[in-house]
């Protein structure tokens, strides 16, 4: 425990960790308040499910801290807890708990649209954690289209998720409906919620609407984050060149070699 604890340190800064715990203290409050609402009617099992779950998401990049060395993850750096954090806080402290959902304009549009294009910045790092691991040098166009693979998958992953979790959490004995996906339009009617991307002409339409304007935006997002990274590739280039070190590790190492066998 005493080296992993180590290992948190000499790998992120103190103000991140402050930063954090400010996050995940308000989570836990929000957790609290909703396991109370669910003994008072107020709220439903699912608000605690979805709280919990991105509150555990929110210790992410410590989670990672525990794997061996040779995992990939290992090479994330520390910052990328903070963009999960703020993701995981804006859709679930303040669209669920707070119901920004519904009654804040665009606040689901924009959490797409942006949480999107930082899934972008997610790959990217992913990518070059994997060729830290490797010694493995990878061109910078391929690096980056990944990345926006990476996130139009995960954005795709995400709504996956939202349908399922709303198949498992509707019971009409109970009367829950699962809205992970805001998927009702007699709970949207009225709200701010009711502005959709794409106008759904019949109200019976709403939903699908919803659902497909969330993944325009993801796509969206996703061609934001790719230009931006296409433009200011910052692992590749300047002094943090990523192919540049691992090139100058290599010839260091195979200069290492060849005089060890010269010498043998």
């Amino acid at each position: 425990m005493k080296a992993y604890i180590s290992r948190i340190r000499e790998n992120c800064k103190t103000w991140e960790i402050i930063a954090w715990w400010i996050f995940r203290g308000l989570m836990i409050y929000a957790l609290i308040a909703c396991i109370i609402g669910v003994k008072n009617g107020t709220r439903e099992m699912a608000d605690v499910t979805q709280v919990l779950a991105n509150l555990a998401a929110m210790f992410a990049w410590e989670a990672m801290m525990v794997m061996p060395k040779k995992t990939l993850f290992r090479h994330v750096p520390s910052y990328i807890q903070l963009l999960i954090i703020f993701m995981a806080f804006c859709g679930s402290f303040g669209g669920k708990f707070l119901n920004f959902y519904y009654d804040v304009i665009w606040w689901d549009s924009g959490m797409h649209f942006l949480n999107s294009g930082l899934a972008v910045l997610i790959g990217y790092e992913a990518i070059v954690a994997m060729q830290k691991r490797d010694k493995k040098e990878c061109p910078v166009a391929i690096a980056v289209f990944a990345s926006f693979g990476f996130a139009l998958f995960a954005s795709t992953a995400w709504e996956l998720f939202e349908f399922f979790a709303d198949q498992f959490m509707c019971n009409p004995e109970t009367g829950a409906i699962g809205d992970a996906q805001h998927w009702s339009y007699a709970l949207a009617e009225g709200t701010a919620k009711e502005a959709t991307l794409f106008d759904p002409i019949y109200p019976e339409r709403w939903p699908i609407m919803d659902t497909m304007g969330d993944t325009v935006l993801n796509a969206v997002g996703a061609v934001g984050g790719w230009l931006v990274l296409k433009f200011f590739p910052f692992h590749h280039k300047g002094k943090n060149d990523v192919n540049k070190q691992i090139a100058e590790m290599n010839t260091k190492s195979d200069k290492k070699s060849k005089k060890n066998t010269v010498t043998v």
